[in-house]
């Protein structure tokens, strides 16, 4: 992958999604807080949803430190599965990799929502003071494993789409029904029978609770996700083999 190639289009990704807008970047800021508040009132006032252990308040920021590594992750998938798609006419003049077009996407992502949760995060520290911001650093390597996961997804259903148009369709059903499926709006302790065992195999079950857990529970065991670190880990090669295997092909079908 080419480092400097990839800022270059990182840069052209973010400038085409803000500069459209009448606020620009400024919905870096907004949307996080306007997302955060719809759903302290749908979840908790509508639904009267809770996790044992917390209040109303403590509810809300059990939801937002879920939904933004999900945002993340959700959206650098579904953007970074059609760039070759988007991208094809650049791809049939430059020579460019299609990790470099893929990754753009996964990383402006990241970026995006990565600053929304900071924002959050601090937002919640000072309204609710149930955030421990001094145990930030702990929640790193959930979001580096999260964006080797989302990087290795995208790569694979980007490939899948070039040759299957409708794998975008697919993969907005599975996305949404993984986030369901995943302790993201409820506590995995709630879960039993089948339901109980695919939480604990689901990848994403562990690289949430690593974020979660050591800013909301102080839960230093949490940190190091290993189950999900190393479903990323072996997700990358597939999509690596993926790769090697489809090159030859991609922009004939392009």
């Amino acid at each position: 992958m080419s480092t400097p190639l990839i800022w270059l289009l990182v840069r052209q990704d973010l400038r085409q999604r803000f500069t459209a807008n009448l606020l620009g970047a400024a919905w870096t800021v907004l949307a996080p807080l306007l997302q955060l508040l719809v759903f302290a009132v749908v979840f908790v006032h509508i639904f009267k949803a809770r996790v044992p252990g917390l209040d109303e308040g403590g509810y809300v920021v059990f939801l937002a430190l879920g939904m933004w590594p999900w945002f993340a992750f959700s959206e650098a998938v579904a953007r970074g599965a059609s760039a070759l798609i988007d991208g094809a006419g650049l791809l049939a003049k430059v020579a460019v990799s299609t990790w470099d077009v893929v990754a753009a996407r996964v990383i402006a992502a990241f970026i995006v929502h990565g600053a929304g949760f900071l924002l959050v995060v601090v937002v919640l520290a000072l309204w609710k003071g149930n955030v421990a911001l001094t145990w930030l650093p702990l929640a790193l390597p959930s979001w580096i494993g999260m964006f080797v996961f989302a990087l290795a997804l995208a790569q694979i259903g980007a490939i899948c789409t070039v040759f299957a148009r409708d794998t975008q369709q697919i993969l907005g059903y599975l996305l949404m029904a993984w986030m369901f499926m995943s302790p993201i709006l409820y506590d995995a302790s709630l879960l039993t029978g089948m339901f109980g065992t695919w939480s604990q195999v689901n990848p994403m079950s562990s690289l949430i609770n690593g974020v979660r857990g050591p800013l909301l529970w102080q839960d230093a065991s949490t940190a190091l996700p290993w189950p999900g670190l190393l479903a990323a880990a072996v997700t990358l090669l597939l999509a690596w083999a993926m790769s090697r295997r489809f090159r030859p092909y991609l922009r004939e079908f392009l």
